[in-house]
């Protein structure tokens, strides 16, 4: 029997590239993933760091009959109470503003992973390449990638290929020049917070003199803590002991979560925005973090990739015939379709987390104003709402991921 001729290559198989596959999966496309994890990875729920998927992620997700299963890990986050440090003034937004049952739903990231790769793990058509790193691309009508595996040099050929990993950004950089970056000069910290008391449906973000604070409910008395600050600051809070820890939090905290028991699992990563003017070029194209990174702000980040992925994987399915010259087509068009969302999302975290985070007396009062008009006027909330949570991303996009 002749094997079918690899039509998508993928390289990196984390959310992005998992959920691209699953949206994929039904329409008889030969692929080929390309990964530097072992298979073990995709089975192990160990993962400490957690992830807020908005009500528009739900819909996609619901679209391949995987939300049953994501669900069943997810804590719901009803309302977000917004706040600066001192300054007069927060606002409550809620989900029953926007008629949704819950703004977003956060759940580990391991789980996720592991049901999107159980999901397609076993399909006839998709092949994985484990603990493999591409090395070099060579650009033509067929593309050839370079990988190593087991220290030996390998090469697989393809009409089209997908970057879905921001760990590949030597590779990308090679082929696409035209990127916008700006580095926050600060650190993300995250880390799980045991507390006595438990508000099952308010997360908050704090706005404070050091950065940006964010505690989202998990089950039970856990909350998850996102706290971006200067590199020197997360240093010192790197180096406190178990006692120190606990007391810093519960000092910037206050109350919001009661007493604070234990601090565990911290992590820090720094920050960066980065974006690509253009994100194709011809038969490639990148996608998720590959294409975009942004403040965690707004908690965006993945689920901007996944609405990347719906909207590729609508274009390619309704393409009258597979083909290199087609497939690059597709991505012309998801280029032009969703450049102008990313770029202004991209944008408006950035603009967030530099005028917020700042400080000054008339920066102040337009904060305190912002907030007590979003307080007072729910038009405007909900605007807020609809744009952060991709609430106006076309519903009859994702009904034909169903079809």
């Amino acid at each position: 029997m002749h094997k079918k001729e690899n039509q998508i290559t993928i390289v990196g198989a984390g959310l992005t590239g998992l959920a691209f596959c699953n949206l994929l999966k039904d329409f008889n496309l030969k692929v080929t993933i390309i990964d530097t994890q072992p298979k073990s990875f995709y089975k192990n729920t160990d993962n400490e760091r957690y992830i807020v998927l908005s009500n528009t992620s739900k819909i996609i997700l619901e679209s391949i009959g995987l939300w049953s299963k994501v669900n069943t890990y997810c804590t719901k986050v009803k309302n977000i109470h917004i706040s600066k440090q001192n300054i007069f003034g927060s606002t409550l937004v809620k989900s029953s503003d926007e008629n949704l049952d819950s703004l977003g739903y956060q759940l580990p990231i391991s789980n996720l992973i592991k049901i999107l790769y159980e999901n397609i793990d076993k399909h006839e058509n998709y092949e994985f390449i484990h603990e493999s790193k591409a090395v070099s691309i060579d650009q033509g009508d067929i593309i050839k990638v370079k990988y190593l595996k087991n220290s030996q040099q390998k090469i697989i050929k393809s009409e089209s290929l997908i970057f879905a990993t921001g760990a590949t950004e030597n590779l990308v950089s090679d082929i696409f020049s035209n990127s916008v970056k700006k580095d926050y000069q600060q650190n993300a910290i995250t880390c799980e917070i045991k507390s006595d008391e438990y508000n099952s449906e308010t997360a908050f973000e704090r706005f404070t003199n050091q950065g940006v604070l964010g505690l989202i409910p998990r089950k039970e008395n856990f909350w998850t803590l996102i706290y971006s600050v200067s590199k020197e600051e997360s240093e010192k809070i790197k180096n406190f002991d178990k006692n120190s820890i606990k007391e810093y939090f519960q000092n910037l905290i206050g109350k919001k979560c009661g007493n604070i028991k234990a601090v565990n699992n911290v992590n820090i990563y720094p920050l960066q925005m980065k974006y690509y003017e253009n994100f194709i070029n011809k038969n490639i194209c990148l996608l998720g973090d590959a294409a975009h990174t942004l403040h965690p702000i707004a908690a965006q980040s993945f689920n901007l990739s996944l609405r990347d992925c719906a909207y590729l994987t609508n274009l390619i399915t309704k393409l009258d015939s597979i083909n290199k010259n087609n497939i690059a087509l597709a991505f012309e068009n998801y280029h032009l379709k969703r450049k102008s969302e990313v770029k202004r999302l991209v944008r408006f975290t950035d603009f967030l987390a530099s005028f917020i985070h700042g400080e000054g007396f008339i920066r102040n009062h337009i904060i305190s104003a912002s907030f007590f008009f979003m307080d007072m006027n729910k038009t405007f909330r909900i605007n807020i709402i609809r744009y952060l949570l991709g609430v106006n991303f076309s519903h009859s996009l994702i009904s034909n991921l169903k079809d």
